[in-house]
C-alpha cells in the first residue's frame, strides 16, 4: 500500500509539473502586442517558440524630451485577455477581507479593477517567460524575478513577500486533511491556484509550469490587487488611511481610475500601453527627484 502511495503522489506532481505540455491542441490565450484599437492577435495552435511570442520589447522613451501624447501615440496597446484566472466574486472577497465590507466599491468599479489588474497580470506573465525560456520552465523564482522586475520596489517587496507567506503555508500543511482541503485554503488565498495553474498553462508561459509558479503569481495579483483597493479608498476619503475609510462613500470607476493615474507606481503598471513607464503619473509629472533630494 505504501508504494501504490508514493507512486500515485509521484505521478500527481509530474502532472501538476509537466503543464500538460505547450504543444497541447488547446488554443492558447494571448499574450501578445494587440495594434491600437486594443483588440487581440488571432491566436493558432502552434508549438512553443520561445519568449519571442509574448516578449515585443520597445526602445527606452523614458529620456526622449517629447510630450507623452506623442510618446505613448508610438506604443501598441496591451493585448485585452478575454480568459483570466479570477472573478469579480473572488475580486469581491478580497475587497471584503482589505476593508471589512463588501460595499467600499461600487460593481463597476470591480469590473475596472478586474482590467486593471489583467493588464498588470500580462506584463508579468511576459516576464516570466523571458525568463523561463532558457530552462523552459517557469517555477516561483521565475515568476518572483519577473515580478521584481516590473514592478516598482515597494510594491515588488509586498507582492513577494505575499508569494513567500503563501507558498510557505503551502509546505507546512501536512496531514489526511490536506488532500481535502483547496491549494487557495492552504495558501491562506482568495483567488484560486488551481485557475492561475491553468491559465499559466493555456497561455503557454513555458513548456513546464510548476505549481509553485502558480501559488507565487496568484499571491503577487491578490496582494497587488489590495494595494489597489487600499489606495484608491485612501484617495477616495481624507488620505488618512484606514480609519476614513467607513465614513467615504463607495468608490466608483472613475475615482478608481483617477487614484491610478495619479499614482506614480500605480499608473505606468496598469496603464493600457505597452511600454512600461516608471516614476510618473497620467500626467507625466515624475517623482524619481524626490528620492534623490
Amino acid at each position: 500500500f505504501g508504494l501504490l502511495r508514493s507512486l500515485v503522489n509521484a505521478l500527481e506532481d509530474l502532472s501538476l509539473d509537466s503543464g500538460y505540455m505547450a504543444g497541447h491542441p488547446r488554443r492558447s490565450l494571448s499574450l501578445s502586442s494587440s495594434s491600437r484599437s486594443g483588440h487581440s492577435l488571432t491566436q493558432t495552435s502552434t508549438p512553443y517558440r520561445g519568449p519571442g511570442s509574448l516578449c515585443s520589447r520597445n526602445g527606452s522613451w523614458d529620456t526622449v524630451s517629447a510630450p507623452q501624447e506623442e510618446i505613448l501615440s508610438k506604443c501598441p496597446c496591451l493585448p485585452e485577455l478575454e480568459d483570466y484566472p479570477w472573478t469579480e466574486h473572488e475580486l469581491l472577497e478580497v475587497v471584503r477581507k482589505v476593508t471589512g465590507s463588501d460595499a467600499s466599491l461600487t460593481p463597476d468599479a470591480i469590473q475596472q479593477l478586474s482590467v486593471l489588474l489583467r493588464r498588470a497580470l500580462v506584463r508579468i506573465s511576459r516576464e516570466a517567460q523571458r525568463l523561463s525560456a532558457l530552462h523552459r520552465r517557469c517555477t516561483r523564482l521565475e515568476v518572483q524575478s519577473a515580478v521584481r522586475l516590473v514592478l516598482s520596489w515597494s510594491l515588488s517587496e509586498r507582492c513577494v513577500s505575499s508569494a513567500v507567506r503563501a507558498v510557505s503555508l503551502h509546505c507546512m500543511s501536512s496531514g489526511d486533511s490536506v488532500r481535502q482541503r483547496a491549494k487557495s485554503e492552504l495558501c491562506a488565498l482568495t483567488l484560486s491556484v488551481g485557475r492561475f495553474f491553468r491559465w499559466m498553462v493555456d497561455a503557454r508561459v513555458s513548456v513546464r509550469v510548476h505549481e509553485y509558479a502558480a501559488v507565487c503569481l496568484a499571491a503577487c495579483m491578490e496582494s497587488l490587487a489590495e494595494e489597489v483597493i487600499g489606495r484608491g479608498l485612501q484617495a477616495e476619503g481624507d488620505g488618512e488611511g484606514r480609519p476614513g475609510w467607513d465614513s467615504c462613500p463607495p468608490v466608483t470607476a472613475e475615482r478608481l481610475q483617477g487614484a491610478v493615474n495619479s499614482d506614480p507606481e500605480l499608473w505606468g503598471l496598469l496603464q493600457v500601453y505597452e511600454h512600461l513607464i516608471c516614476g510618473k503619473n497620467a500626467n507625466g509629472k515624475s517623482i524619481i527627484r524626490h528620492f534623490y533630494q
